[in-house]
């Protein structure tokens, strides 16, 4: 799998609404841009290294690399630059900044300067939070129910009901960005480069790995 191959799959699981070919074109471009530079494209690089951390706290180093080593860090700065909305790009960065936030509360430190088991505890408490504002989303999206739902879908505090939280964008591009490079398909699943015929259902074995896509 190419570079190219990979963030088209990745961008089409992201629901990215630009045309295939344009849309390639357009991450080729920041990811080449990325490699040549050595620089984000969307972060700062201290956004950059946070997100780099946090990914590698979800998908950790075990007996197979995690997320940094994957570079998932790089992937999720292409896809918020040129798959999503201002609005939820705005909601990433302050979630970073968040993240920070609770970093310094709770130990008096970056989220990046924080050791393994602290940066679980972080996480943990931003899955929490995550998971608090989608059950209160769901609750305002059932109060405010009207018989034009369409229509009630255009309002601004409608599409605010229906926001994604940091956490969970986050969550979702770090496993979309492990799982559709070589590192998640070749170590972390079970991988083969030339399939043969299409078994629509097979039994994994005690142990055995998933089969990547």
């Amino acid at each position: 799998m190419n570079r190219r191959d990979a963030l088209m799959r990745v961008a089409a699981l992201a629901g990215a609404t630009m045309s295939l070919p344009a849309l390639a074109d357009t991450l080729e471009a920041s990811a080449a841009r990325r490699t040549l530079t050595g620089k984000p494209v969307f972060f700062t690089a201290d956004q950059d290294a946070t997100v780099a951390e946090l990914a590698d706290t979800i998908i950790p180093t075990t007996s197979t690399p995690g997320a940094k080593a994957a570079k998932v860090n790089e992937v999720i700065d292409v896809i918020l630059k040129d798959c999503y909305k201002e609005d939820d790009q705005k909601r990433f960065v302050e979630g970073l900044a968040q993240t920070n936030k609770l970093s310094q509360d709770a130990y008096g430190k970056a989220f990046v300067q924080l050791d393994p088991t602290q940066r679980i505890e972080i996480v943990k408490k931003l899955e929490a939070d995550a998971k608090e504002q989608r059950a209160k989303m769901a609750a305002e999206r059932a109060a405010a129910k009207v018989e034009n739902s369409q229509a009630d879908l255009q309002m601004p505090e409608a599409k605010k009901r229906n926001a994604t939280p940091f956490f969970t964008m986050l969550k979702d591009l770090t496993l979309t960005g492990y799982f559709t490079s070589e590192i998640g398909c070749t170590q972390a699943l079970e991988y083969v480069a030339v399939p043969g015929r299409y078994d629509g259902c097979v039994p994994l074995k005690p142990g055995q790995k998933a089969w990547a896509i």
